[in-house]
């Protein structure tokens, strides 16, 4: 007589497996597809424009209603800012410098601050400005 051993019964899977891998999945999905930028500085108040482009802040040239220059919190000189700028890109041409100007800067500052921004080597100055609801 030929005995058989008796199949062994399905092995219970668990959910938590698939919930783990659905949740490691999102969470790269987001880290790719995600920015992370550094916060605006406090005290300035972007000028209001009724159409504009939609950009991002990261390296962003911040200029305070007194027309100072700050990048992540220091103040800053432009020759030193675009130089800094090149430094990091390894480039010496196509520089580009994204300016947020307080709303309170005379406009005449700000002309001088381009100017000085573009004397240091800058090709391209962007102002950023905060959209207008109205």
């Amino acid at each position: 007589m030929l005995r058989l051993s008796r199949p062994l019964p399905p092995r219970q899977r668990e959910g938590t497996i698939a919930l783990i891998n659905v949740v490691f999945l999102m969470l790269i999905f987001f880290l790719i597809a995600g920015t992370l930028a550094p916060p605006m500085e406090a005290e300035i108040r972007l000028i209001e424009t009724v159409m504009a482009e939609q950009t991002e802040l990261p390296h962003t040239l911040f200029v305070t209603s007194e027309g100072e220059l700050r990048e992540g919190g220091r103040t800053v000189d432009p020759a030193s800012y675009v130089a800094s700028l090149k430094a990091q890109g390894g480039e010496t041409e196509g520089i580009e410098v994204k300016l947020a100007a307080d709303r309170e800067l005379p406009a005449v500052r700000l002309i001088d601050i381009v100017r000085a921004l573009r004397e240091s080597g800058a090709d391209k100055v962007s102002i950023i400005t905060e959209r207008s609801t109205e």
